[in-house]
């Protein structure tokens, strides 16, 4: 986190969160604001730019045409990118799916079996949370300043 953002690659490097990529590997200096865990079956309605997408597959269409289509629309929601679960309910992954996912940089990241997706979660809000309280400090200083430049023109 040379530059205080925290990125994909990032939580790749982090060899206690047993994650590792299956695919988009270019876009691994996307940014994560914020990680979280949706089933739903159409997740990008939940999730917002820059964040992670964590799932254990139910999620994830079987169908490869359904998959490709599934990748572009996170990627088109500005997503980070999705970390799956290596667990029984993922539906088996297409090369479709990872030819689209490298196409776009759109990371496809595999967690290990026993990884905790609150764990994961946890790590990107500590990493961000430095970083939004001096955005929320530097905020605050500009209101400061907006509410007294009638007073003071100087300043």
């Amino acid at each position: 986190m040379a530059d205080d953002v925290l990125r994909v690659e990032d939580i790749v490097a982090t060899a206690s969160l047993d994650v590792r990529v299956l695919a988009g590997g270019d876009g691994l200096r996307r940014e994560v604001l914020w990680a979280h865990s949706c089933e739903m079956k159409d997740p990008k309605r939940f999730l917002g730019p820059h964040e992670l997408l964590m799932t254990v597959g139910l999620c994830v269409p079987t169908d490869p045409a359904e998959q490709v289509a599934f990748v572009a629309d996170l990627d088109e929601a500005g997503l980070a990118g999705f970390m799956l679960g290596d667990h029984d309910p993922a539906p088996p992954l297409s090369a479709e799916m990872f030819a689209e996912a490298d196409r776009r940089g759109c990371p496809i990241l595999l967690a290990g079996e026993q990884v905790a997706y609150a764990v994961v979660a946890r790590h990107v809000a500590a990493a961000n949370s430095s970083t939004q309280s001096l955005q929320v400090l530097k905020l605050s200083k500009l209101y400061h300043v907006a509410t007294y430049a009638n007073r003071d023109l100087r300043s």
